[in-house]
């Protein structure tokens, strides 16, 4: 019996000493392993499909009724899996990597100004057979989901705003406006110090992400800065396009708004513009949560996506 003892003794050793080895040696090999397990918990499968852009990754699981949701700027489909962990028991979700961000290939500088994505995300709703959908966006990616809401209303049931969104200007100056007027770019990685100083700029509780994923995700953004550093200008300087604040007059169908009360990239002031815009919209402001409140309290986000959604009518 002794023996048997040593002999488990000495194979838990060796177990713990070899993902010990993975955890620091191969961080990249070990994040694959944890968002798999990661996203197989919430109940979602990584999937890709092939559109006129290239092939697009996506999470897919759940069944019923279709929730769409779409990143911001630099970020990714794996945002969303903490949210879509309440979501999937009755919806079908799908969380995107918008063409050219995330695990998909970079496109053309030109290819992100904000018409093109918009043409974008129709593209791979139609490549996924996606007629109506409801609608969760973030940040950038809900200005572009806002632009798709516009020229087709038809194919999107509600619309929820889950953090604050591109294109809506705010009462009072956010610090990111600050710094942008100072002629900064602090969401902009170029190097390992800039994405810490960026998740702080996300976030005032920065949530827990196992170090080979912040590892893998931060040398994949400092690897891609220049190219990030000309999408950042395509998508805040050159894209032509009415603010979201202009189009939602014209978005009908009913819309949620979360936004955040320490958002320091667009100030909480924003969201009552946004409410009285909107034609037919629901407005909750989150304490403790900054920018991506998907990440920072999944759990609160996720009750309340879930009671607007059930005050809806059945597609």
């Amino acid at each position: 019996m002794a023996g048997l003892i040593r002999k488990m003794a000495v194979g838990a050793s060796l177990l713990i000493g070899c993902l010990i080895t993975a955890w620091l040696v191969f961080p990249a090999t070990t994040a694959a392993a944890l968002i798999y397990m990661n996203n197989a918990s919430a109940g979602l499968t990584a999937k890709v499909v092939s559109t006129e852009l290239g092939e697009v990754h996506y999470l897919e699981g759940g069944q019923g009724e279709t929730v769409l949701l779409v990143h911001g700027i630099y970020a990714r489909k794996e945002h969303w899996v903490e949210l879509a962990r309440a979501l999937v028991k009755d919806h079908h979700v799908i969380a995107l990597d918008l063409p050219g961000f995330g695990d998909n290939a970079p496109l053309a500088d030109d290819q992100y100004l904000l018409s093109r994505q918009r043409a974008h995300l129709l593209f791979v709703m139609d490549a996924l057979d996606l007629e109506r959908v409801h609608i969760g966006a973030n940040s950038m990616g809900a200005y572009v989901s806002t632009l798709l809401a516009h020229a087709h209303p038809e194919k999107v049931a509600s619309f929820a705003y889950i953090g604050s969104p591109l294109g809506v200007p705010t009462p009072v100056q956010s610090d990111m406006d600050a710094a942008r007027a100072a002629g900064g770019r602090p969401l902009v990685v170029q190097s390992f110090e800039d994405f810490t100083a960026r998740n702080d700029w996300l976030s005032p509780n920065i949530p827990y992400v196992p170090g080979p994923i912040l590892r893998t995700w931060a040398a994949e953004e400092v690897a891609t800065g220049d190219h990030n550093a000309r999408v950042w200008d395509v998508v805040h300087q050159q894209s032509d396009v009415p603010t979201v604040l202009e189009l939602a007059p014209s978005l009908s169908m009913p819309s949620l708004i979360l936004w955040c009360q320490e958002d320091r990239i667009f100030h909480v002031s924003g969201a009552e513009v946004l409410r009285q815009t909107l034609p037919n919209a629901q407005m909750t402001v989150l304490e403790g949560c900054g920018h991506v409140p998907m990440l920072d309290r999944p759990d609160a986000v996720a009750e309340r996506y879930l009671e607007f959604l059930a005050t809806l009518p059945a597609e």
